[in-house]
């Protein structure tokens, strides 16, 4: 297949935070020949990036949202505070996605014909009004639900913000899932939360590299619970001053002597200091490989009061081999192909404390569910089975396509015939794409 690939941001490196999108690029782009366009937020792209990413395309298009023109007057969205930066922001997000759509238009009216569409993100929607080719969306979760499950948490007058986000969030996300019926989820939760239980929409789970993420040492056994993840994502901050404040108080009382690492980058001047209130509390920040600490791990505590999705982090904790005491908002997301995970499960403060104090007596069943979460990844969170249900869904959307043709009721689209292998790095230049629209604001590749 010929695939025209949009994606919200650069997926890479690994730690960006969207992993998802490089290892299914990785694998697709293997087999297919892949046109690239994404969104960036960033002045400057890596070279590295680049080069990690051209191994699995024929061509990248980057468009950066900061290279927007910012007129005299937008200097007053200064003067406003709290909204005036996310006004700003969202001025150059719109004009960079029509950026976007003119070079798709323009790019799908030359000589390019593509199979498929694929399709990620909210923020470039309307780059998909009025495209004939096949359209898969890949929805991934839902934020509209964590934002509700949010609201719950928050204080009083944070609520109708959060509202307003959710009703925003909702239409948005309802609007991507309308486009096509050829949609996937990264959960069934996160399809039942946006299109109800009657909805068959693909699943295709997150992946792991449980062959990066493996234990090479035993755990610490000096009482050692570990936290990770960016800790600037907010259920990642609320988690962590959650745990500090409110669960560990409980546990010391059984288990006095502890050590707790918070394992992330960009911690909150509040986590920070909180967690100099407490001398067995460690707050790293960002760190070159995270693995050293969750080996020092007894158990992993993942104390999320709203989420979405499944978390990257507790699925690298049970590939190492580590008892994983969480919440239900997250161990309902992890559950896939009607098979559920061996992780301990607590309601509140004092029932996680209450769990983690038991794991940290008892070695036997830490044992046994270190080896039953290990087992639970290698079975259902592989990269490679993701890639084939999404490839699957291209296909079918492309097979459907070409049905239609023969009945007359769609445009032509030539199919080209399947890749089964890219041997390295292709490289490409502005003159793969003449005729298009080469704004400083766009790097191509």
């Amino acid at each position: 297949m010929k695939i025209l690939w949009i994606y919200p941001e650069l997926p890479y490196p690994l730690t960006s935070g969207y992993l998802r999108g490089f290892h299914l690029l990785r694998l697709i782009g293997q087999r297919h020949a892949v046109t690239f366009l994404c969104l960036s937020k960033h002045q400057r792209v890596p070279p590295e990036t680049v080069l990690a990413l051209k191994q699995y395309v024929e061509r990248i298009a980057i468009f950066r949202t900061c290279s927007a023109p910012n007129p005299k007057w937008s200097k007053m969205f200064g003067l406003i505070p709290i909204l005036g930066w996310r006004l700003r922001e969202f001025l150059n997000t719109r004009w960079t996605v029509k950026r976007i759509e003119k070079f798709v238009r323009d790019l799908l009216q030359q000589q390019e014909r593509f199979d498929v569409v694929l399709f990620h993100g909210r923020e470039a929607l309307p780059v998909l009004d009025k495209v004939e080719v096949p359209i898969v969306v890949d929805c991934g979760d839902t934020n509209c639900a964590r934002i509700l499950q949010e609201m719950r948490q928050a204080r009083f007058l944070l609520r109708p913000r959060l509202f307003f986000k959710y009703i925003r969030e909702r239409q948005l996300e309802g609007r991507l899932a309308r486009i096509t019926p050829y949609r996937s989820f990264i959960s069934v939760r996160d399809r039942e939360n946006l299109l109800g239980t009657s909805d068959r929409s693909e699943i295709v789970p997150q992946g792991v590299d449980y062959d990066y993420w493996r234990r090479s040492l035993p755990p610490s056994r000096r009482n050692c619970i570990v936290f990770s993840g960016v800790m600037s994502y907010h259920p990642n901050a609320d988690a962590a001053l959650f745990l500090l404040d409110s669960i560990l108080p409980l546990v010391r009382k059984v288990c006095p002597q502890l050590e707790i690492l918070i394992v992330g980058r960009d911690p909150s001047s509040t986590l920070v200091k909180v967690a100099k209130r407490y001398s067995d509390v460690t707050v790293t920040g960002a760190v070159d490989d995270v693995r050293p600490y969750l080996e020092r791990a007894d158990v992993f505590v993942a104390a999320l009061r709203f989420a979405s999705g499944v978390q990257n982090k507790v699925l690298e904790a049970l590939a190492m081999e580590i008892p994983v005491v969480t919440t239900p908002v997250v161990a309902v997301g992890l559950g896939v192909d009607g098979v559920e995970p061996q992780v301990v499960i607590g309601r509140n403060a004092e029932e996680i404390a209450a769990c983690i104090v038991r794991l940290l007596g008892n070695s036997e069943e830490r044992a046994r569910l270190s080896m039953e979460g290990r087992r639970f990844v290698e079975a259902h969170y592989t990269w490679s089975r993701s890639a084939e249900k999404l490839e699957k869904l291209c296909l079918a959307a492309t097979e459907n396509h070409r049905l239609q043709q023969g009945s007359g009721r769609c445009r032509l689209f030539e199919v080209e015939p399947l890749k089964t292998e890219n041997t390295g790095p292709v490289s490409i230049t502005t003159d793969s794409l003449i005729g298009l629209d080469r704004a400083p604001t766009v790097s191509i590749w």
